[in-house]
C-alpha cells in the first residue's frame, strides 16, 4: 500500500513540475496587472417614471464621481480581465454635502486591438451596484453594465515586448445603467 502512495505522490509531483514547465515557457503571455481609474459620471435620464419604485431613485442633475480599483490577469498584452471594486459618491453639483455613498462591484475586461504606442481600447464592466440611503426608500442593489472606448497610450513603447512593460495611461467614455438610470462615464486610468 505504501508503493502505491509513493507511486502517486511521484506521479503529483511530475505532473505539477510540467504544469509550471508550461506556464514558465507560456509566462511572457499571462501576467497580473491592477489598475486604478478615476472617473466622472453625469446623468443621463431615468429608465423609470416610479420614482422610488425599486429603492432609492436617482434624481436629475445627480452626478457619479468615482474610484476604481481592478485586480486581474492581463493576457497576451492586448486583452484584460479583472475583478472590479468601486465606490462612488452620488450627489448635485451644487449640493455636493448631501450626496449618496454607492459601491460597484463586478467583472471589468478591456482590448486593445491594435499594437501601437497610442492604441484604441474597448472595455465592458458587468457586475452590481448598492446605492447606501437614508431616505425613505432605503438602500437598493442592482445591476450595473458599463461598454465604452477609449484611447491607450502605453509609455516606454519601445520596450513594451518584454516582461513586465504593459504599463499604460488611459482615456475612456461610454455608457453607463445602475439604479434604474443611464449615465455617461469619463474615466482616466492607469495600468501598472
Amino acid at each position: 500500500m505504501n508503493r502505491i502512495k509513493y507511486l502517486l505522490l511521484a506521479i503529483a509531483i511530475l505532473a505539477s513540475c510540467s504544469v509550471k514547465a508550461q506556464f514558465m515557457q507560456d509566462k511572457g503571455k499571462y501576467e497580473y496587472m491592477f489598475k486604478a481609474e478615476l472617473g466622472y459620471m453625469p446623468f443621463i435620464s431615468n429608465f423609470t417614471n416610479n420614482k422610488g419604485e425599486n429603492g432609492y431613485y436617482i434624481e436629475n442633475q445627480q452626478h457619479i464621481a468615482n474610484v476604481n480599483i481592478i485586480n486581474g490577469l492581463n493576457i497576451s498584452q492586448d486583452f484584460f480581465v479583472g475583478l472590479n471594486l468601486g465606490y462612488g459618491y452620488v450627489a448635485e453639483i451644487a449640493d455636493m454635502a448631501n450626496g449618496k455613498h454607492n459601491i460597484m462591484v463586478g467583472i471589468d475586461a478591456d482590448f486593445r486591438p491594435i499594437n501601437e504606442e497610442f492604441a484604441p481600447i474597448v472595455y465592458g464592466k458587468l457586475g452590481a451596484s448598492y446605492l447606501l440611503s437614508s431616505g425613505a426608500n432605503g438602500n437598493t442593489l442592482t445591476p450595473y453594465f458599463e461598454i465604452g472606448t477609449g484611447l491607450n497610450w502605453f509609455f516606454s513603447y519601445a520596450m513594451r515586448n518584454m516582461e513586465h512593460n504593459y504599463k499604460a495611461v488611459y482615456l475612456t467614455v461610454g455608457a453607463a445603467y445602475m439604479q434604474q438610470s443611464l449615465f455617461i462615464p469619463v474615466r482616466l486610468g492607469y495600468r501598472f
